[in-house]
């Protein structure tokens, strides 16, 4: 028996859906935050979907503000955050598309903002830059992301963000 039909069987004898953990984390949170992946694959979010069909609440913040989309996308599980967007997830609410280059993409489709700016001032881009991810540089410049925050004081400088966007 698989992680799903241990869920189904929870559910199916009233467990609830949306009840969340100490950190305010509910079932749908970590299953999108904790995808299993079997053979370099992504998760097939069969977890995430049964939830979801269950009423699990796709726009639920856990104490630390994240919402089961935000973590598929950090996480890079791009099959989960689809599941999420179908649910009614708000894309607005990442604060920009975040996470691997597919994950990116997708938000991007969804209608994230390219230049929406997290609670701690930085925007998609200077989170790809910072950590050296090219394919999503790129795809969020071919969007438009604008970028002279790399001159301003506490982001990469100007050098830096080339090195990383020509690499």
């Amino acid at each position: 028996m698989g992680h799903r039909e241990v869920v189904e069987v929870l559910l199916d004898h009233k467990a609830r859906v949306d009840l969340a953990d100490r950190d305010g984390r509910t079932a749908l949170s970590v299953a999108a935050l904790c995808v299993p992946a079997a053979a370099g694959r992504r998760g097939s979010g069969k977890v995430a979907s049964l939830l979801l069909e269950r009423g699990a609440n796709p726009g639920h913040r856990d104490t630390d503000g994240m919402t089961p989309l935000l973590l598929a996308a950090y996480e890079g599980h791009d099959d989960v955050a689809e599941l999420l967007l179908d649910a009614g997830a708000d894309v607005d609410e990442t604060a920009g598309p975040a996470g691997d280059a597919p994950v990116v993409s997708q938000l991007l489709f969804w209608g994230a903002a390219v230049d929406a700016i997290d609670g701690e001032g930085r925007t998609a881009l200077s989170l790809a830059a910072a950590q050296g991810s090219v394919e999503v540089v790129r795809a969020l410049l071919d969007r438009g992301a604008f970028h002279p925050w790399i001159l301003l004081p506490g982001y990469l400088n100007a050098v830096s963000c080339l090195l990383v966007v020509i690499r």
